[in-house]
């Protein structure tokens, strides 16, 4: 009996030098419980109910529960438990609960190596994973208390969205949060109050003409401590408020910003 795995591609930002290689990620299919299994061998190899398997089952788990707490190893068809303990220990011997802890380490066993090996065929789904999931979900201008799209000069300006940490490569800095009007050169903030992946909070420069403006960000924020390979960039629009007429102007901006929230984009540079 053969078996088919589907996987999608995701970027490996593990190897900075290299731009085109990718790691697999398998799709996912059901998570079964011990009911589950219980039904299937119900109806396939014998004559015993469902619950009444399921009940055996909860039970031979129970048993090897406590038999991993008493520090055995146990082997099965499937897989090998062996006890551990993680952290460094002093000279003195003595276990620090915050650093050393009983865990389980898990191993397949051969003949589940040998199974997957010649079982499984691995087939790519023809997906590859954005490592972005990155957006603008809320620009608020917390002077006026609202989120139309039109911000104050030399107001404060917070933004809400999903990765918009704003870094450099190496995970210093701020990155470049930059406003563009018609100039290609653009506008760029120096100075972020709050600099979080949810969160994002700076002064919106005075002296700017009334109008237009892109806010675009440029990071290489992904998750945690992991950094993209090359920067993502990323924008919203919102409104320079300053002598133009508000409520002519927010009908617009919320359309753009709609647009671009959208149609988030993640470009190469």
């Amino acid at each position: 009996m053969a078996f088919k795995w589907y996987y999608d591609l995701r970027e490996n930002t593990l190897t900075k030098d290299v731009q085109e290689d990718y790691v697999a990620i398998p799709r996912k299919l059901l998570s079964l419980t011990s009911k589950d299994l219980a039904l299937r061998i119900a109806e396939e190899r014998t004559e015993y109910r469902a619950d009444t398997i399921e009940n055996i089952i909860n039970i031979y788990e129970d048993m090897l529960m406590k038999a991993l707490c008493e520090g055995n190893t146990y082997v099965s068809r499937v897989a090998q438990y062996q006890p551990s303990i993680t952290g460094i220990f002093s000279g003195t011997g003595l276990a620090d609960p915050t650093i050393n802890r009983c865990q389980v380490n898990i191993t397949p066993s051969l003949d589940l190596k040998k199974k997957l090996q010649d079982e499984v065929i691995l087939e790519y789904s023809g997906r590859k994973l954005d490592l972005g999931g990155a957006n603008i979900a809320e620009v608020l201008d917390m002077t006026t208390g609202k989120t139309d799209g039109t911000v104050t000069p030399g107001g404060m300006v917070q933004l809400k969205g999903n990765k918009i940490k704003c870094i450099n490569a190496d995970g210093s800095g701020i990155g470049k949060l930059t406003l563009y009007n018609d100039s290609e050169s653009g506008e760029e903030v120096p100075v972020l109050g709050v600099n979080e992946p949810s969160k994002i909070i700076f002064v919106f420069p005075t002296g700017l003409l009334a109008g237009e403006y892109r806010l675009e960000i440029e990071t290489y924020f992904t998750s945690g401590t992991t950094m993209l390979k090359e920067p993502r960039t990323f924008g919203v629009s919102a409104s320079n408020s300053n002598s133009v007429d508000r409520t002519c102007l927010a009908q617009t901006v919320c359309e753009l910003l709609h647009k671009v929230l959208v149609t988030f984009v993640t470009r190469r540079l």
